[in-house]
């Protein structure tokens, strides 16, 4: 299992995002993995994170799965969530992710959020579009490894 590298400013991933949920993305070459523990500040309702950080976390974590698997970067271009059952803040959740398939240069891939007893919390699905190379290049440059070890990311380090 390694890190996936990190986009400084991502609200899910990035370290110099203050307000942001700093996850660190793990992958196993053919999944993506990443543990999170949601507190108060991200309830929608008493009780209940809010189900767009649910949504952005799988999101991510979809995007990354298509990544790993074409070595490219993506942006979202559609995305599918049932909540199954609320999410309590202040509880572990696991993050899963996987690419499913390719169909006319869109990305397909699911993912789950689940509590530490493997309970089903939250599926999502993704369509993802490749972005352009120019774009590639220079969002690549504003990744950094994790942990950092001063080398630039390139797409093979996905």
């Amino acid at each position: 299992m390694r890190n996936l590298p990190r986009y400084k400013k991502c609200f899910i991933c990035g370290k110099e995002n203050p307000t942001g949920l700093n996850l660190t993305f793990k992958t196993d070459n053919k999944k993506v993995y990443a543990k999170v523990k949601l507190n108060t500040n991200y309830i929608g309702y008493q009780d209940r994170i809010h189900g767009g950080i649910a949504a952005s976390i799988l999101d991510e974590a979809m995007g990354w799965a298509c990544s790993v698997i074409t070595k490219k970067l993506f942006f979202t271009a559609e995305l599918k969530v049932k909540y199954k059952k609320p999410i309590p803040p202040n509880i572990e959740l696991s993050v899963e992710a996987e690419y499913t398939t390719t169909k006319h240069n869109i990305h397909f891939a699911k993912g789950t959020l689940k509590d530490k007893n493997g309970t089903v919390l939250v599926i999502g699905e993704g369509k993802y579009v490749s972005i352009s190379q120019k774009e590639e290049e220079e969002i690549l440059k504003l990744m950094h490894h994790e942990p950092e070890n001063g080398n630039p990311v390139t797409i093979d380090d996905i």
